[in-house]
């Protein structure tokens, strides 16, 4: 799918005016950096920004002769986009494998149906390369829910939450992010949708595409800024044994003091 054959459908992901992509580099004049960063935005304040959506083209694959040459493009890039996307539950006890798994670059966003795939060795080898960075927001989720369909050491993520968190902002979701740093918001019409439907949408492939490429837009954007701190590599935490081992490490502390 091109994002041409998206156009009219962008539409009505909401009513109000849009904004253009080309836009948004100008759209955050800093003169004082870091302390024009508000700590956060309320919803109400955003409802009324001008909407942002992807124009590049979006990709999206099934097939394993659509993935190699997916993965070519990406590697060919330093810096990534990255998010994923599950089927929604909505009954208790009810849990879904994670469906979808976005990367893009600034001009092309692809978009991987592992319901479809699996997880394919080249995807595996692409989030585990420290080589090509992967910029996303709250990534410790979407790195566990890819890691319960096949273990692997993720490498080279970036998370923009702690940027964010660093620079003085308090709400630190993708949304938010991008409503202070570009003044612009993002549509959350498709998050709620089945991931897992026979047939994708032109609204769920354009949502699933503007929260990663948006990802990379906003690192680039900090990155111009000289705004990313020296270390930007995000790790995956250490494994937490469980309650009842902690109980008992805290217990023979308590003992020995």
């Amino acid at each position: 799918m091109h994002r041409q054959d998206l156009q009219s459908n962008s539409e009505h992901l909401d009513d109000d005016s849009s904004v253009h992509s080309s836009d948004i580099s100008g759209a955050a004049e800093l003169s004082e950096k870091v302390a024009c960063f508000p700590e956060r935005v309320s919803k109400e304040y955003i409802k009324t920004l001008p909407l942002l959506a992807f124009e590049g083209k979006i990709q999206l694959v099934t097939k394993m002769e659509d993935l190699r040459s997916a993965i070519k493009t990406l590697r060919s890039s330093s810096v990534i986009g990255f998010d994923t996307e599950t089927r929604p539950s909505f009954k208790k006890g009810e849990n879904y494998s994670v469906s979808l798994l976005q990367l893009s670059t600034s001009k092309e966003a692809f978009l991987f149906r592992l319901n479809h795939l699996g997880f394919p060795e080249e995807l595996v080898s692409l989030l585990a390369d420290p080589a090509v960075l992967k910029v996303g927001v709250a990534i410790l989720d979407d790195i566990r829910a890819l890691r319960k369909l096949k273990e692997f050491d993720a490498a080279g993520f970036v998370e923009l939450s702690n940027i964010g968190s660093e620079l003085g902002i308090v709400t630190c979701g993708l949304r938010n992010l991008a409503a202070i740093f570009f003044g612009v918001r993002i549509s959350k019409k498709a998050q709620l949708t089945n991931w897992e439907r026979a047939e994708f949408n032109s609204t769920q492939a354009l949502y699933a595409a503007t929260d990663a490429w948006i990802c990379l837009e906003m690192y680039r954007f900090l990155e111009n800024e000289n705004l990313l701190p020296e270390k930007i590599v995000w790790k995956m935490p250490e494994p937490q044994p469980p309650k009842s081992t902690r109980r008992f490490r805290k217990k023979k502390r308590e003992q020995e003091n």
